[in-house]
């Protein structure tokens, strides 16, 4: 929230990062768990990991989840990843059955509890040195998710983890080191009945290396715009400063750059024309589609 807000205050787009993994949440959940604060700091504690995990794997618009988790309402933001490219989603239900299964069997077999890797490694069916010491592969589940990528199971895994579906059991060596296995929770049976649906964003591609990022970085937003179009970026952005300073908020709440740049490229003469580009919602277009023509047409902010 702090990190968006500063970045906005110039009212030019700019762009927040979070990065985070499965570890990143196994660690979090053992801090909290292990922590000598009281039940009730504990609980509104894992109510945050949950909120923040849930931003994070959010498919919908971050601003209307991160101005939700403060009380307020938003329409979508139109600027936000999701809004400009809406990721794909995949079911995990099934995936997290299999795991939810597998952690239960396991556990029924042998009376130990495992970690995640083993727990992937039995539900893809992998025929490990660990798998068979135990005589895994005898159990009912395993194979049962060879469809199943392991970043697919990882983030299965993690979305369990945050909501509380899938626990954390520490586990004592001898030599005084420890390590978390997986455990079911009270939550595991909303899951394990189908009761409670697991949708998941599909994961992307890892980033490529810093050289090649830079080789390939997208232009500006009117870089390759005609010496016409060019002209009218210009006015629209002075347009929206105007309105920005009149409503007192952030340039990018009224349009993203890239908005402003399809815009100013396709030169609409009529509110049909603006439909369909990407950042002009219908809200938007109710707004400022009027405004907007206007700016196009004469050259000039209204």
């Amino acid at each position: 929230y702090q990190e968006t807000g500063r970045a906005g205050r110039d009212g030019e787009p700019a762009t927040a990062w979070m990065v985070y993994g499965l570890q990143d949440v196994v660690n979090q959940r053992r801090m909290i768990d292990e922590s000598p604060a009281a039940e009730e700091f504990k609980a509104v504690m894992r109510g945050k990991l949950d909120a923040l995990l849930g931003l994070a794997e959010a498919t919908d618009c971050r601003r209307v989840r991160l101005l939700a988790y403060f009380g307020e309402q938003s329409a979508p933001c139109g600027n936000c990843d999701n809004c400009l490219n809406p990721p794909p989603v995949w079911d995990g239900t099934d995936a997290a059955r299999k795991l939810l299964s597998t952690i239960y069997r396991v556990h029924e077999a042998s009376g130990l509890t495992f970690g995640t890797g083993h727990i992937m490694d039995i539900v893809r069916g992998k025929d490990t040195e660990k798998v068979r010491q135990f005589g895994h592969e005898k159990l009912s589940t395993f194979g049962l998710g060879k469809e199943y990528s392991e970043t697919q199971l990882r983030g299965v895994l993690r979305q369990l983890l945050a909501t509380g579906a899938v626990g954390l059991h520490k586990v004592s060596l001898e030599n005084g080191h420890s390590f978390d296995t997986l455990c079911l929770t009270a939550g595991s049976r909303a899951v394990l009945r189908g009761e409670q649906a697991v949708q998941l964003r599909e994961a992307t591609a890892h980033a490529a290396p810093k050289k090649a990022r830079r080789a390939a970085a997208p232009p500006a937003a009117a870089a390759n715009l005609g010496q016409d179009a060019q002209v009218r970026f210009i006015n629209l952005k002075a347009w929206r400063a105007e309105v920005a300073r009149e409503h007192n908020l952030p340039a990018y709440v009224i349009f993203h750059d890239a908005t402003l740049a399809a815009i100013a490229e396709r030169c609409p003469s009529t509110l049909e024309d603006l439909q369909g580009i990407s950042g002009m919602g219908a809200k938007k277009l109710e707004a400022y589609g009027a405004d907007v023509l206007r700016v196009v047409r004469d050259g000039t902010p209204p």
